[in-house]
């Protein structure tokens, strides 16, 4: 039997930033993962703001970067999302879409504060999921995360004191577990954790593949009777909806013949689809979410904790906001400095996150259907609504993540609650510029710099800045927990820091 401080298991996006962020701050961590090589199956084609703005605040958005040039690189026009940031600059981007209406970047309000205040990291958006994957192993690697790959979960048992791992290579311990073992968690099975919500009722599918003549497919998101589909960016990208229900093997690989009758039936277009690059994948808009994010010593953290429809692209992002919110609140109780109650808030916070992203995904589902009163109130939303500036900065700041709210202190007015996004300095450095080891921020803009922390060097890193702005104090996830405003400051943000930083 082996044993370390916390096992994740599961590889994913969402296990591997958890697994550094617990690194980042000392705490041993083991990564169990069933797969003996990274997934190489197509998944999500980029992370929304919030998301990008995570791998900022750790140093990895010039991996971002690199990443998004060379996905760029690799495909020709398609849609305002690609030219505007083939265009570059520090402008908000979106990317996605809503029920397949494409974001158009040409109708966002670039003055609106609020979308003005998150755009720094506009050029590493376009990051596929396997280029996410790797660049978090990477970083994993370098904080000496122990990795094991071909190592199956097969059950759990956990006490008061620590929970036990079986698996196909013997057993694991540790104080403590995180599943990030997918929407068919083992883990969450052998615990009886209930999984709530709703039966699907319809199929996608999404693959590379290759086509005799595709030049029936039209490029960007279309809409049909029969479903929704979206060619490309990258050749060969074929990704459909359709309302039928899936097979009864779902487990199945998806052959040639079953992702042509799909694509034939969605798009009207009689293609020949000669085969498949790597392996297509078939989804459902399956929507369910967890009774309970906590069992004891145990946590369960993206699609293991909730499931839905890929439509907008949300499943990726939620995940990664798991691990953010839950890896530095589980290091804080490793290392014995967590405030009472603090890993409690992980479920409290982010379960309506999670559950207003499935309904998020729900209204995109009834967009879809293949009516004719569906149609015509895709008319109404696509070709009235989401025409009008403040309607496309709208959906847009929901898909991109950066209007997630948390309550995190009592009579708190903004920014308190919110994520703190792109804060400029007057040195020239970033508020990211200063969160890389994981650490609390504190931003001390008074002019004699005089709000004063002593004995929380290991937790938090203090900034003085003056300037003629609130100061402020970010948690490790992003979330502004104090702003100054004049009246009781210091009595506040030691309350803020008692609250989330634990006691001197």
């Amino acid at each position: 039997m082996e044993r370390t401080e916390v096992i994740v298991a599961g590889a994913g996006p969402t296990g591997l930033f958890l697994a550094g962020e617990l690194a980042l701050r000392g705490v041993a961590v083991t990564v169990l993962d069933r797969l003996a090589e990274p997934d190489p199956t197509i998944k999500a084609g980029s992370v929304n703001v919030a998301s990008a703005e995570l791998l900022d605040r750790r140093g990895l958005l010039p991996a971002a970067e690199a990443a998004q040039r060379r996905f760029l690189a690799s495909v020709g026009k398609f849609g305002p999302t690609v030219e505007a940031a083939k265009r570059g600059g520090r402008r908000f981007l979106a990317a996605g879409h809503f029920a397949g209406f494409l974001f158009d970047n040409d109708l966002i309000d670039q003055s609106d504060p609020v979308l003005a205040a998150h755009r720094a990291v506009s050029n590493g958006l376009g990051v596929p999921q396997q280029e996410v994957e790797r660049i978090l192993g990477e970083h994993c690697a370098t904080l000496g995360v122990d990795l094991r790959r071909g190592v199956e979960v097969q059950g759990v048992r956990a006490t008061d004191e620590s929970v036990t791992v079986e698996t196909s290579a013997g057993e694991f311990t540790a104080g403590w577990l995180v599943a990030a073992d997918g929407g068919r968690s083992v883990i969450r099975k052998r615990l009886g954790i209930e999984f709530d919500g709703t039966d699907p009722e319809m199929t996608g599918y999404q693959a590379i593949a290759d086509f005799e003549d595709a030049s029936g497919l039209r490029p960007g998101w279309t809409w049909t009777p029969r479903g929704v589909y979206a060619y490309g960016p990258v050749p060969g990208r074929i990704f459909l909806s359709r309302f039928r229900q899936p097979p009864e093997d779902r487990d199945a690989p998806v052959s040639v013949e079953e992702l042509q009758e799909a694509v034939r039936d969605v798009t009207g277009v009689p293609v020949a689809i000669t085969g498949i690059q790597g392996r297509a994948t078939r989804f459902t808009d399956n929507a369910r979410q967890a009774r309970h994010y906590r069992h004891g010593r145990v946590f369960l953290a993206g699609d293991a904790a909730h499931v839905h429809s890929p439509l907008g692209g949300q499943g990726l992002n939620l995940g990664l906001g798991d691990a953010a919110n839950l890896g530095w609140k589980l290091a804080a109780t490793v290392q014995g400095w967590a405030p009472a109650g603090l890993l409690d808030t992980y479920e409290t916070e982010r379960r309506p996150i999670g559950a207003a992203v499935l309904d998020w995904t729900r209204a995109q589902v009834a967009l879809l259907r293949g009516d004719e009163r569906t149609e015509q109130l895709r008319t109404i939303v696509g070709g009235e609504l989401l025409r009008v500036p403040a309607a496309m900065n709208r959906i847009v700041a929901l898909s991109s993540g950066i209007l997630q709210h948390y309550d995190v202190a009592d009579d708190a007015t903004a920014p308190v609650g919110s994520i703190a996004g792109d804060v400029e300095l007057t040195s020239g450095t970033r508020l990211a510029d200063h969160a890389h080891d994981g650490r609390f921020v504190l931003i001390d803009r008074s002019p004699d710099s005089r709000f004063t922390v002593s004995g929380l060097d290991d937790r938090l890193a203090y900034v003085a800045d003056p300037a003629d702005e609130p100061s402020l104090l970010v948690r490790p996830d992003g979330v502004i927990v104090w702003a100054s405003s004049g009246c009781d400051d210091q009595k506040l943000l030691d309350a803020a820091l008692a609250r989330w930083a634990g006691a001197k």
